[in-house]
């Protein structure tokens, strides 16, 4: 009798884990999604600072960060504070620097990473006319990564958790 409640409470266990890492699998789609949002937002922001405000980089970087709280603000926050302290260092290796220790909390993928990399690298070093351009190229891209993201969302995260579901399930199975 002990045993078979040692089974059924093993076969709970791995059903209710197998079904958390489905879910888990399931809201990083999401967080994804919040997190190109974000990026598209301060896209904008920076933008608009820098096209009708004229605002210089960094201190349009500071007012980023002002007026958007998320989980992208510290990586702004630390390029705005290093891009502020003259230290010769040019935007670009601040830019990635500081994407390889503020952008590991994110759920950007490699892709993401790729085109935000590319343009961080551009800003500051082109004149307003051509960063306005290059400003416009990356919210577009960040938009074409949402409604791909759009298009298959839904059928993922349904995907992802009935498959957790299922091979608790099979495991269960397995073990008994």
């Amino acid at each position: 009798m002990f045993i078979l409640f040692l089974r059924m409470t093993g076969c709970a266990l791995i059903i209710g884990a197998s079904t958390g890492m489905g879910f888990l699998f399931g809201n990083e789609i999401k967080k994804r999604m919040e997190d190109l949002r974000a990026a598209k937002t301060i896209a904008i922001l920076l933008r608009g600072d820098i096209r009708y405000a004229q605002t210089a980089l960094p201190e349009a970087l500071e007012n980023i960060t002002k007026r958007h709280d998320g989980r992208l603000t510290p990586f702004f926050k630390k390029v705005s504070k290093e891009l502020s302290q003259y230290s010769g260092v040019s935007l670009a290796e601040i830019w990635e620097s500081a994407m390889k220790e503020e952008l590991l909390n994110t759920s950007l993928t490699k892709k993401d990473r790729t085109c935000f990399l590319e343009f961080g690298k551009q800003l500051g070093y082109l004149d307003k006319d051509m960063q306005m351009n290059h400003i416009d190229w990356y919210i577009t891209q960040v938009e074409e990564d949402m409604q791909e993201i759009n298009l298959d969302a839904k059928e993922k995260i349904r995907l992802y958790r009935s498959l957790g579901v299922l091979l608790g399930i099979f495991v269960t199975i397995l073990v008994l």
